[in-house]
């Protein structure tokens, strides 16, 4: 059998991007958390993934929200990283929000998108977004190595 502690420790070996993911409720409130699982799926249509533990509060928002967006962290974020991966409350102060679209500010960039499907996975539920609109600037991202972020300020 697999430790999972173990599994958990081979894993921060593989270098990653953090994003943050978000979702706005009923009453337009924007809900995010931190998630480090996220990759590009399908270039036609383009489609990116992303994992969350069954047990995260968002999972509710993300059932009932239509659109869903993804912000890459830029080096100095880490702040940010680190808020969205603990229990909080919605907090609109992190995010850009016009119309339908919504990010954190200053991010290295972000996809905005429509849930396509999900799948429940042990743990999780994994969904697929497809990108209905994105923007990016060329600056350094956040990275997740060893329990540690690498780069940040």
């Amino acid at each position: 059998m697999i430790d999972e502690l173990d599994f958990r420790k081979s894993w921060s070996f593989f270098p990653t991007g953090v994003s943050v993911l978000a979702v706005k409720n009923q009453n337009d409130i924007i809900q995010g958390m931190t998630a480090s699982s996220v990759m590009s799926i399908s270039l036609n249509p383009p489609i990116i993934m992303v994992s969350v533990g069954v047990e995260r509060s968002i999972i509710k928002n993300l059932k009932t929200s239509e659109f869903i967006s993804v912000s890459l962290l830029s080096k100095n974020q880490a702040d940010i990283a680190n808020y969205f991966s603990r229990p909080h409350n919605p907090d609109n102060n992190f995010f850009y929000n016009k119309e339908n679209c919504f990010y954190i500010k200053e991010c290295l960039g972000y996809f905005l998108c429509k849930k396509n499907d999900f799948i429940k996975i042990g743990d999780h539920i994994v969904y697929f977004l497809e990108v209905e609109k994105f923007e990016f600037q060329d600056i350094e991202p956040l990275v997740w190595y060893k329990g540690n972020f690498e780069n940040s300020l």
